[in-house]
């Protein structure tokens, strides 16, 4: 059991984030808040509930709807259900669910005492989900400090690293802004696999046997590609001999193997059940038009980048890993494991086609190890630990978490952007809380879907303003000796506020419904400091269904700008919604809300086919 210095960590982590969950949810701004912590990709994690045990429909038909209402979005398509031949299938693994069915059911049962809407997605479903969240994140952090524990790592070093930790990266923030994200699951359900191997080796009986294999099966459920946490069998051993014992102890008592390897594969047939129900196969790639690609990791932008580096901005993190190196002197039996499972991990990651995994704080695919890496750093801190070195490494640490708390302060507030970081917008916003740099950053630049060909565009628009082109709008254009090339601009002011843009009727573009991923660039000058600050790049499509339109506009410029009277480049890229009404017309231009003059010039638009 935890020693005294590790219980009074873990209530009070368990108290702050309770009082911080119950403050922000239900009586910060207008009190619902509540609404949204079922958000993001945790729709689809959380999707099976309501969908076969309310609705009994696998197709999820009902539960779009809902979350239509909810989002008001008449026609909101969740991007978690994708088609398998002729079947609609949830992408997602259906371990969250399962670990969120006690929740699911308490949410139920209040929601019939008090009358309030028993459709999944009301108060007490979306509280419960809440809770259920803190929940195991709080039990998964019991399982780490039995870990530590496990390892003679000091009680009251495990007590200061634990809120360390949490505080100290980004495991923060999606504990309580979106907790329905798959990661502190995962968090959980590695840190108790860690835990009860551990005490498998130690002890080989059928209860160790069992829950090593329960919770090896919820890793595989939640996220599969977590399983190369089997790489660090050898690391829990601690040495040659150790873990040579213990294979041959599971070919010796192959009863408790059989039992901890069925239970490990009935929790992962589940899945295929499920699948099954939903397109009648017990085995699928689900996460279609996804993939990995092996041949191009993306490991410094990954870890080092300013998009959503690892380190950047959970730079804790990058103190853990050093660990690494204590390990090489101290035992390289253990650090050849580890060593291996972080190349592994890391590789894997690294490899996903969207290897930023889309908008998020940080790169948040780690944070299913960060237990890992806690270790791996006790692990050092605790042969070096004496009294003035607590007082250093408090020192070092309270900067990185109090980093961390500030930049998790910015991102909520759209002062980091989820997406389109660089760095010089990272520069740009370092520390600044002043309101100047609320909601400050512009550009887009998304990245293409899996498999989108960006060698071929389906069609190049280009437009240098030297002379009529079909499809553009002539408004606002000039000759000027100030042109980039050779003799005419397009012009905005207070007059014209509009650039010359693009505007083409969707037919033109193929055969519909269809997707595009757009790249552009445009080449921006300022007549005077700040002048196309204020202006949006705009991207519209008229009637882009029979019942709709669509708008998305972002500033112009990365940041704000105030040189003057020189060219420059602004680049964005983006992919389209489904256009499906041929009689839709796409247009694409610049808005200068401003209304301060500045020119641009040679204008380039490619669209490519999704």
């Amino acid at each position: 059991m935890p020693s005294h210095s590790i219980k009074i960590s873990l209530i009070c982590i368990s108290t702050f984030l309770l009082a911080f969950f119950l403050s922000y949810r239900l009586f910060e701004g207008d009190g619902k808040s509540w609404k949204h912590i079922v958000t993001s990709d945790g729709r689809g994690y959380f999707a099976y509930l309501p969908a076969l045990l309310l609705d009994h429909d696998p197709t999820f038909g009902k539960v779009v709807e809902r979350e239509k209402k909810l989002l008001g979005f008449s026609h909101y398509q969740p991007s978690y259900l994708v088609r398998f031949k002729d079947h609609v299938v949830n992408k997602y693994f259906c371990g969250e669910a399962i670990l969120l069915l006690p929740f699911f059911l308490l949410a139920l049962l209040f929601s019939w005492l008090f009358g309030t809407p028993v459709d999944g997605y009301s108060f007490f479903f979306q509280f419960f989900t809440g809770l259920g969240a803190l929940f195991y994140l709080v039990t998964g952090l019991l399982f780490l400090a039995r870990v530590l524990r496990g390892f003679q790592v000091k009680p009251i070093l495990i007590a200061f690293l634990l809120p360390a930790l949490l505080l100290g990266s980004n495991l923060f923030y999606y504990s309580l802004w979106q907790p329905t994200m798959s990661h502190l699951y995962s968090f959980f359900a590695i840190n108790g696999f860690l835990w009860f191997t551990f005490r498998s080796i130690k002890n080989w009986n059928k209860s160790n046997a069992s829950l090593a294999g329960l919770f090896l099966g919820l890793v595989f459920l939640i996220r599969p590609t977590n399983l190369v946490v089997l790489f660090l069998v050898p690391f829990l051993a601690g040495n040659f001999n150790a873990f040579k014992s213990f294979i041959q102890t599971l070919w010796k008592q192959k009863t408790n193997a059989l039992l901890s390897l069925f239970i490990f594969l009935g929790i992962v047939s589940i899945q295929s059940g499920l699948w099954h129900l939903q397109t009648g196969r017990f085995f699928i790639w689900s996460y279609q038009h996804e993939g990995f690609i092996f041949s191009r990791p993306e490991v410094i932008e990954v870890l080092f980048g300013f998009r959503k580096g690892l380190f950047v901005y959970s730079p804790f993190i990058l103190l853990t890993w050093i660990g690494l190196f204590f390990l090489l002197f101290k035992n390289r039996f253990r650090f050849f494991s580890m060593f291996l499972f972080i190349v592994a991990s890391t590789y894997i990651i690294t490899c996903w086609w969207n290897w930023y995994y889309g908008d998020s704080f940080g790169l948040r695919a780690f944070i299913d190890y960060y237990g890992i890496y806690l270790l791996l750093f006790a692990l050092m801190v605790d042969r070096i630990s004496t009294k003035p070195m607590l007082y250093i490494l408090g020192v070092i640490l309270l900067p990185l978490i109090f980093l961390n708390i500030f930049q998790t302060w910015q991102y909520t507030h759209r002062i980091i952007q989820p997406n389109s970081m660089n760095k010089d917008k990272y520069n740009y916003v370092f520390l600044r809380s002043d309101s100047a740099v609320y909601n400050c950053l512009g550009g887009n630049q998304e990245m293409a879907d899996f498999g989108v060909d960006l060698l071929h565009p389906k069609v190049v628009f280009f437009n240098d303003f030297e002379k009529s082109v079909e499809n553009w709008s002539p408004i606002s254009i000039q000759q000027t000796p100030r042109a980039y090339s050779p003799e005419k601009v397009g012009y905005l002011d207070s007059v014209h506020p509009f650039s010359p843009g693009l505007a083409i009727s969707v037919n033109k573009l193929g055969i519909l419904p269809s997707k595009f991923f757009v790249r552009g660039e445009f080449m921006v000058w300022d007549s005077m400091p700040g002048a196309s600050n204020s202006a949006l790049i705009v991207l519209s499509i008229d009637s882009i269904n029979p019942h709709e339109n669509y708008w998305q506009g972002f500033r112009l410029n990365d940041i704000p700008r105030n040189d003057v009277k020189k060219w420059r480049k602004c680049l964005f890229s983006l992919t389209l919604p489904e256009i499906v009404n041929p009689k839709g017309i796409l247009k694409i231009y610049i808005w200068n809300t401003g209304k301060k003059p500045f020119l641009i010039d040679n204008v380039k638009l490619q669209l490519y086919p999704v």
